[in-house]
């Protein structure tokens, strides 16, 4: 899980494009299928690249991460090589996927890459049973999760999230992104999801019931959900066919009956909560 705190520490650490670096590796491929127990989790933490997670109806969890590696020259490919390693470790319930390197400090986070002279990126596809609660951690990359119903903590500093036909509560934050979350069953238990820099689309179904907390700074909160309580709307403000909350930038808001508490914030973004897709 990539906490609010923690992403503001990684957002010092810039986005690695690999641009002056002229020698490059042959892509490297690594898949694996693993069996897990009953109530199957999955971790994914790295530093470059992209992770995507389809839950497609099957009993295990087959993944594929794709290395690249571009350096100053071959002494520095080289190093690379040696200091970047993807760990792989599993139980009877969980499976993690780790990228190590020098750029991690003594507690994992990630540190300082300055003056190593090559850039190592894994991107992950990994396909799981419905059920599967995920946990995915990136810092220069997008996340596309599809499916899950087991729960889900996603992160990233400078990419987009992207939720898709999801079931599960859980939690999403990114920094230099935005965020967008499609609900196939209303979630039941409390979730938030958050950015600094980037609009959040929240799509819910129209029978929701729950207390939506937003806040937002420099930023707009639009809804057509027609059933919020307590919530003065102002009509004359719209876009793209939805409404402007008008009372304040944070509150609370009790839809339908209310029930689980759904947070959504931003600094330098929109809020769109919309009534379905």
């Amino acid at each position: 899980m990539i906490t609010l705190a923690l992403a503001l520490v990684l957002a010092a650490v810039p986005p690695q494009h690999g641009n002056d670096y002229p020698v490059t590796a042959p892509p490297q491929v690594t898949s694996k299928t693993f069996t897990l127990g009953a109530t199957p989790q999955v971790g994914v933490d790295t530093l470059n690249g992209d992770i995507t997670v389809v839950a497609d109806g099957g009993s295990e969890v087959r993944f594929t991460a794709t290395e690249r590696i571009r350096a100053e020259d071959q002494a520095a490919l080289q190093r690379a090589q040696r200091d970047v390693k993807l760990d792989v470790t599993s139980t009877s319930d969980r499976l993690t996927l780790y990228v190590d390197g020098p750029f991690r400090n003594q507690h994992g986070w990630f540190w300082d890459q300055d003056g190593r002279g090559y850039e190592v990126a894994y991107s992950f596809e990994l396909h799981v049973p419905a059920g599967t609660q995920v946990d995915l951690r990136t810092v220069n990359g997008d996340e596309k999760v599809t499916g899950i119903a087991g729960g889900f903590h996603t992160g990233s500093v400078n990419g987009n999230l992207d939720l898709e036909q999801m079931q599960g509560a859980g939690r999403a934050s990114t920094v230099n992104g935005s965020l967008k979350v499609v609900y196939r069953d209303n979630p039941t238990a409390d979730s938030s999801f958050s950015t600094v820099n980037g609009k959040v689309s929240l799509f819910l179904r129209p029978d929701l019931n729950a207390d939506v907390h937003y806040s937002t700074v420099s930023g707009s909160i639009y809804t057509d959900f027609p059933s919020a309580q307590s919530m003065p709307v102002d009509s004359r403000s719209s876009r793209a066919g939805m409404r402007e909350w008008s009372s304040g930038r944070s509150r609370t808001v009790e839809i339908g009956h209310g029930g689980p508490q759904i947070k959504v914030s931003t600094v330098n973004g929109d809020v769109f909560l919309h009534r379905g897709q």
